[in-house]
């Protein structure tokens, strides 16, 4: 296990994670083009003028629902991609964000003190 399962992650690293995750199966040959539908359906309800609750009347909730959509829309988008595959991509990502850290860290350190020495 890398560095990064042992740590807490913060909300947005996590929120930018799946954001990659769902990105990578997006581009990826492998996931069915029908499944890659579902979160254009999202992001075409978000920008269309069609609202399940008016933006004006009900202010908060008018934003909820489009909150909600596009969750559900990326849940179900991840959830029907085979295991195998979102764990291929999750592997990949994990391993580029250790490299990065140990870059950021190593970055830090004084010349000389590196973890080895």
């Amino acid at each position: 296990m890398g560095k990064r399962s042992v740590r807490r992650r913060g909300m947005w690293a996590t929120l930018r994670r799946q954001f990659r995750l769902i990105m990578e199966l997006m581009r990826d040959r492998r996931v069915p083009a029908w499944k890659r539908v579902i979160p254009v359906v999202g992001f075409v309800y978000l920008i269309s003028p069609v609202e399940l609750l008016p933006e004006v009347g009900l202010f908060p909730f008018g934003l909820l629902d489009d909150l909600v959509v596009i969750v559900l829309c990326l849940t179900l988008f991840v959830s029907l991609v085979p295991r195998e595959i979102v764990d291929d991509h999750l592997s990949w990502l994990d391993a580029a964000d250790i490299t990065i850290d140990d870059l950021h860290e190593a970055r830090r350190l004084p010349p000389g003190k590196g973890k080895d020495s």
